[in-house]
């Protein structure tokens, strides 16, 4: 616990479930209620944190404003905070953690998930309710900000989070009227351990990997660009919702009828012999361009997608191409474009987001899970110089994983936000670079206008 929280100190940032905060006097009526506020919006998220010393502006920077005592930022004073305008009241835990550098030390909250229930804000802020309202429900929203929820959508994410909450208090309860304990056997029934949220996902991308890896072992020569044999990056997506019953030509035919972005977006529906799609089993299917005798590493693309509304695209990194590395570009397996993971991801996600508009018959959420393999040693680069890299940024790490949930209103309204929470983390890996200010929004704006590289 304490590594996380010291990250948050080295390399504090706002996203939903972090809120940074300048030094305030946390014995001051209408500062309480503003911290409140965010408390109370962490909680129905799920958790997160509040760090305190921070000014929220680009890049983040310490508060000059620091209090000679910190005292007053006590796990107590927090928790009778909440009492206050909490209900149901909850408890968190104020943890004063030291900058691994600097040794300047930063009061950071944590913010338990698990709630059972919706938290309200139980009290008026003595500003007239300007800073926390009573009967108001806070949420964690794009932005980031705390704020009430503002559409449908957003209420059923809370509701749901909540429902998932009571999920292991619901498993206890069924096992005691067994009565064999949280988990055990009566009359040959167990009851196993919850899964994994993403394990269906996790399944669907195992066993698309395998597939591939299976045909570049058994179809392609040593040193062939479609080995990756500098890394990959792999992309999966899961459409969660009430799913229309397609067969695999029907699914074809949705995949046809997706917007394009880029000449090579992902899960194109080539009709060329040697690229087209297949059937494999009855409900997914397939497709390898490394069967073109054309390919290169950056165009050897291997995905599938089920009629059960479950998506891999493998890729390998564009960065080992010929297009990066002649002319004495990069070495293959030396650089990563600073841009690129933002737009690829962009470009996922709004056409796995349409898939779902056209299966679904209902409100929907899109689970996604985002790797880059073959990192260790890749310095980033600026194609074009369009983005200007002053000091060696270099990876240290082979490899980059992460997975969110979100419902198709979010990636509409806040698409940077959306990439921000899965790429940032990415570009950390790389001696900690941290993307400028409007780096994300600039970006989208130039993927959605077509200003290719």
């Amino acid at each position: 616990m304490n590594e996380e929280l010291q990250e948050l100190v080295r390399t504090p940032r706002e996203d939903l479930d972090i809120e940074l905060k300048q030094w305030m006097d946390p014995a001051d009526k209408v500062v309480q209620a503003k911290f409140a506020k965010e408390l109370l919006a962490l909680r129905n998220h799920g958790g997160g944190y509040l760090v305190v010393g921070f000014k929220d502006e680009h890049p983040v920077i310490p508060d000059p404003n620091r209090p000679i005592d910190l005292a007053g930022f006590s796990t107590d004073v927090f928790n009778n905070t909440i009492k206050k305008y909490a209900e149901p009241s909850f408890h968190c835990m104020s943890h004063v953690i030291a900058h691994p550098v600097t040794g300047e030390t930063y009061p950071v909250i944590v913010v338990p998930g698990g709630a059972k229930v919706p938290v309200r804000c139980k009290a008026d802020s003595p500003d007239g309710g300007k800073s926390a309202k009573v009967d108001a429900y806070y949420i964690r929203r794009p932005g980031p900000e705390s704020s009430p929820p503002q559409s449908g959508a957003e209420w059923d994410a809370l509701l749901q989070r909540c429902l998932l909450g009571r999920k292991d208090e619901l498993l206890s309860s069924f096992a005691a009227m067994l009565g064999a304990g949280s988990i055990g056997v009566l009359g040959g029934l167990q009851l196993q351990p919850p899964m994994h949220p993403f394990a269906d996902l996790h399944a669907f991308r195992d066993d698309a990997v395998a597939k591939l890896e299976a045909l570049q072992n058994r179809n392609l020569p040593a040193g062939d660009e479609a080995k990756f044999e500098h890394g990959r990056y792999i992309l999966s997506a899961r459409v969660l919702g009430d799913l229309k019953q397609v067969s695999a030509v029907e699914m074809r035919e949705l995949l046809q009828g997706l917007r394009k972005y880029t000449g090579w977006p992902p899960m194109n529906v080539f009709t060329r012999r040697e690229l087209e799609p297949y059937v494999v089993g009855d409900n997914i299917i397939e497709c390898w361009l490394a069967k073109d005798d054309t390919r290169d590493v950056a165009h050897a693309d291997f995905w599938r997608v089920s009629t059960n509304a479950e998506v891999t695209l493998i890729r390998g990194h564009q960065e080992d191409g010929f297009e990066f590395t002649q002319n004495g570009g990069p070495v293959a397996g030396s650089a990563l474009e600073v841009t690129l993971p933002a737009w690829r991801i962009a470009e996922f996600l709004l056409r796995v987001k349409e898939l779902g508009e056209k299966l679904t018959t209902g409100p929907f959420r899109l689970q996604l899970m985002v790797e880059w393999e073959g990192l260790s040693g890749r310095k980033l680069i600026s194609y074009g110089g369009r983005r200007r890299i002053l000091n060696d940024f270099i990876a240290h790490d082979s490899s980059y994983r992460a997975e969110i949930e979100v419902s198709p209103e979010e990636v509409e309204a806040a698409l940077p936000a959306v990439i921000s929470k899965l790429v940032t983390p990415l570009m950390h890996k790389f001696s900690f670079f941290q993307p400028p200010k409007g780096f994300y929004e600039e970006e989208v704006e130039k993927f959605l206008r077509r200003e290719f590289v």
